[in-house]
């Protein structure tokens, strides 16, 4: 079962916002001694619509699994993804000064959940990242992802004089850190 975007976005923020019912009758998958500890401790308890929508992200295809996930695009990204710069193209990448690496949102990781997010983003002159813009599979992936980027410094790739770069395309997986190949992110 596929959700559309704003059916998924709205369901994810209900963790956030909603008040789960005093008992749960459907886990959705999810361990029941998790969700319910995680309950104890959340300020806003993790409601059955959450669980529902978050149940279709524990298998995704980009980590292996079965499920195929849509993305929640922005407004504006199909537009700027016609002028994108993927690694590996034919425009020379600037190189970060630190480690792509971003974090896997606690609550995810601790329920088994999946993503993948594409980023886009320019570098300026002066190797800052600016104007970012996420692609991802639930928020809490987006949010993660844009805090990995927003302080990352860049330096001019070999022959170039300026690490300036528009339109930069990033692909990053965020596999189960439980599996094989996984790890926090690919």
């Amino acid at each position: 079962m596929k959700l559309t975007p704003i059916l998924t976005i709205a369901a994810c923020s209900a963790i956030f916002a909603g008040a789960a019912s005093a008992q749960m009758d459907d886990y959705h998958g999810f361990d029941e001694k998790t969700v319910d500890a995680l309950n104890e401790k959340l300020e806003q308890p993790i409601t059955d619509e959450a669980l529902a929508a978050l149940s279709q992200h524990t298998e995704v295809e980009a980590c292996g699994g079965t499920q195929a996930v849509e993305m929640n695009a922005p407004q504006g990204w199909d537009a700027r993804l016609a002028n994108a710069n993927p690694p590996g193209g034919d425009v020379p990448m600037p190189v970060p000064t630190a480690a792509l690496a971003p974090d896997y949102p606690p609550l995810y990781e601790v329920l088994g959940v999946e993503g993948v997010c594409h980023a886009m983003f320019d570098v300026t002159a002066d190797g800052k990242t600016d104007n970012i813009m996420t692609n991802c599979t639930l928020p809490g992936f987006a949010e993660a992802t844009q805090d990995m980027l927003e302080p990352l410094e860049f330096t001019a790739a070999d022959g170039q004089d300026s690490p300036a770069t528009s339109d930069i395309l990033l692909p990053i997986n965020y596999c189960r850190p439980d599996k094989e190949e996984g790890g926090k992110s690919q």
